[in-house]
């Protein structure tokens, strides 16, 4: 099992970077996970855009599916036409996507004409390929869905989540625990993430082999929490960067 890290930032991307985006790939198997402003260029220089089996989204907040309109129209080119990936929403999610793009184009079928819409059921969990998907709604300011992704290996995203025991059961074990870490002081009332130094304390506890941490604001130096997680982590423990690749 392999990931690519497509784009790591929080919110907006800095210089050269991109919003939240994964390539999980297994055998022949391709999964892209999030979407996010930045992902689609990324993906393109990991993956031709006709191997992409699926994409799996999980919650909707702008940073983590705004690429999918300009995704959109690159499937609706000829060199695409015989495609159609899987597209994994979260409940609501196609409500919500046809909402984004109303202002401009009200079909109902924006989407699903280039896409295959399914709204996953977080309990029932899914199969792409060669992987197994696991979610747990984890804690955020909307309905958010941290993934179990396991085929020869276990990879767990923690998507967006501030610390709660769904997070750290999800964990457990993982071979790689990709986390968002995008709190840069503990005064800073963001209810919905976490601190490098949480992430690192609930990877150890969860027995994580290994930690990448990831969604970090681009215009803030987090070398301090950086070193924070390390000391509490240990060894194991990676920055997550734009096209860096994991062997999980």
């Amino acid at each position: 099992m392999r990931l690519t890290v497509l784009g790591c930032s929080a919110a907006y991307p800095g210089p050269g970077g991109a919003c939240s985006g994964y390539l999980v790939q297994e055998g022949k198997t391709n999964l892209l996970v999030d979407c996010g402003t930045g992902v689609l260029s990324n993906l393109q220089q990991a993956v031709a855009l006709r191997h992409v089996d699926s994409i799996v989204i999980s919650h909707l907040h702008a940073d983590h599916f705004f690429d999918l309109i300009p995704y959109r129209y690159a499937l609706m080119r000829p060199a695409y036409s015989d495609i159609h990936p899987v597209l994994y929403l979260p409940p609501g999610g196609t409500k919500a996507l046809l909402k984004a793009v109303s202002p401009f184009d009200k079909s109902p079928d924006f989407f699903s004409k280039y896409f295959h819409i399914e709204e996953y059921v977080p309990k029932a969990g899914g199969r792409v390929g060669k992987l197994n998907i696991e979610f747990a709604a984890v804690k955020h300011y909307i309905p958010a869905y941290a993934m179990s992704i396991s085929g020869t290996k276990k990879l767990v995203y923690s998507a967006d989540s501030g610390l709660c025991d769904e997070l750290a059961d999800i964990a457990s074990g993982a071979d790689l625990f990709l986390c968002e870490a995008t709190r840069c002081a503990k005064d800073d009332g963001e209810w919905g993430h976490l601190l490098a130094s949480d992430a690192a304390k609930l990877a150890k506890n969860a027995k994580v082999k290994k930690l990448a941490l990831t969604h970090f604001w681009p215009d803030y130096d987090y070398s301090k929490e950086l070193e924070q997680a390390g000391q509490t982590f240990g060894k194991g423990l990676e920055e997550a960067g734009v096209l860096r690749t994991y062997v999980v």
